[in-house]
């Protein structure tokens, strides 16, 4: 059955906002009918070094928080190669998760990583494996404390859809699933008249070894779909723009979401770098493409 009542967490570019201009932003949300926010990954990273600053924010302006995106980038993704810091991923992944539990999230979602394969060329095998480990690791405590962690598709091969389902279809757990990100996935799509030259340099940097489109990534990850990142594109860089800026067919994207057995939840993620989109026109583009 279509899941209607799946509730959608906004995300804020919270690195650009003075914390005293948070209740602000929280405001704003509210008086355009947002009742959910996504805990950032700005605040999850914070919170591992400044665990009081988050309580105020919680408990002001009456907003939900229920979808937590994990600490990210070379010191926090699941194939961290760098083995001195490793046992210190792990534990900062076991608070991060605690502190959301007790905001009130439900979902924990997490990159795989490519900085060692783009920067430092690491075997795929050898990253697949520190990635296994780090969820073989991190999966007892999600269990423990009631969220499931959810496995991020972005554009690089460590993370395309292909490697994130070979990942989380190791385990039999509740526990464990996939983000889908609707713009990681159309940057990787093939579309007819689509040109190499057009994408972004990333995508040179992160497929040395020969690109390879795939037209398939929700179907590969439906199973295992718990939440998602709705941002659109242009089918040639990573923009985050708003729906209906890109390439996107909305309605039938939000359908299939809604027809995923295990989805917790929905999430925006569109960039909103303060002064360039209003609370406003995220709020009202997203009520219209979910109805």
């Amino acid at each position: 059955m279509p899941k209607e009542d799946v509730p959608l967490f906004y995300y804020y570019s919270w690195n650009h906002v003075p914390d005293v201009m948070i209740p602000n932003i929280f405001a704003e949300f509210k008086a355009n009918g947002v009742e959910h926010l996504v805990f950032s990954h700005v605040w999850a990273t914070r919170i591992l070094h400044e665990p009081t600053f988050f309580a105020p924010m919680a408990r002001n302006g009456g907003i939900s928080l229920g979808a937590v995106h994990a600490p990210w980038g070379a010191a926090f993704d699941l194939n961290c190669s760098d083995m001195a810091r490793r046992r210190g991923m792990i534990e900062d992944h076991k608070t991060a998760m605690a502190y959301a539990v007790d905001a009130g999230c439900r979902t924990y979602t997490m990159h795989v990583g490519a900085y060692s394969w783009v920067l430092e060329h690491v075997p795929m095998e050898r990253l697949r494996d520190l990635a296994l480990d780090a969820l073989e690791k991190l999966l007892p405590e999600a269990e423990k404390l009631g969220i499931v962690i959810a496995v991020e598709n972005s554009y690089e091969p460590p993370n395309s859809a292909s490697e994130v389902v070979a990942l989380v279809s190791k385990f039999d757990s509740p526990n464990i699933g996939c983000c889908f990100d609707t713009g990681h996935a159309c940057l990787m799509s093939p579309f007819p008249g689509k040109e190499r030259s057009k994408y972004f340099s990333e995508i040179e940097d992160a497929w040395w070894q020969g690109f390879v489109e795939m037209p398939d990534s929700f179907e590969r990850m439906k199973p295992y779909i718990v939440t998602a990142h709705m941002h659109d594109n242009d089918g040639y860089s990573d923009a985050h723009d708003l729906p209906g800026r890109g390439r996107i067919d909305w309605k039938k994207q939000i359908a299939d979401l809604r027809s995923c057995s295990r989805l917790i939840s929905l999430q925006t993620e569109v960039r909103t770098i303060p002064g360039s989109l209003p609370v406003k026109t995220i709020a009202d583009t997203f009520h219209a493409i979910l109805k």
